[in-house]
């Protein structure tokens, strides 16, 4: 007997497909770390820039601040994130720790290995631009949140 094949459902059902199957190897991936896929996005991104806040991390992230709180509580309760007071006095900044350093660093390996036998015969620079344009469309939609949760087109692109 064959296996049963999907119909097809259109982009959408597409898209959810591709979200279950990157979750599913990135959780396998990252499972001897104790990241989350979430938390690994976290600490990729105050990897690359340093530091940042709360906030900017949801934004980028492309999700509710409340709904990153969490994610980012257990990361600092590991030692992986510190919370340091922000400049401007109101607002926290996010910095790897030493131990978040080592955890990050080992957790891109692990994904890396599992990525590269997926990504090796792709063409990553047009699948990125596509993937920008969805997200593109989604955010003008308001089917994303912007940063604060408010839904609709993000304040700096009203102005």
């Amino acid at each position: 007997m064959t296996a049963r094949r999907p119909p097809e459902l259109g982009l959408l059902f597409d898209l959810l497909r591709a979200g279950e199957g990157l979750g599913a190897m990135l959780r396998t991936a990252l499972a001897s770390s104790g990241l989350t896929p979430t938390g690994y996005a976290v600490t990729s991104l105050v990897d690359a820039l340093g530091s940042m806040t709360p906030s900017e991390a949801a934004e980028m992230i492309g999700t509710k601040p409340s709904t990153l709180s969490a994610h980012l509580a257990k990361l600092v309760r590991d030692g992986i994130l510190s919370r340091t007071p922000g400049t401007d006095g109101r607002s926290v900044d996010l910095r790897l720790t030493d131990e978040g350093r080592r955890v990050h660093a080992a957790a891109v390996r692990a994904v890396r290995r599992v990525w590269r036998p997926v990504s090796q015969d792709l063409d990553v620079e047009q699948a990125r631009a596509v993937l920008a344009e969805v997200i593109g469309a989604l955010e003008a939609g308001a089917a994303l949140p912007d940063r604060g949760g408010r839904k609709g087109p993000r304040a700096r692109d009203r102005r």
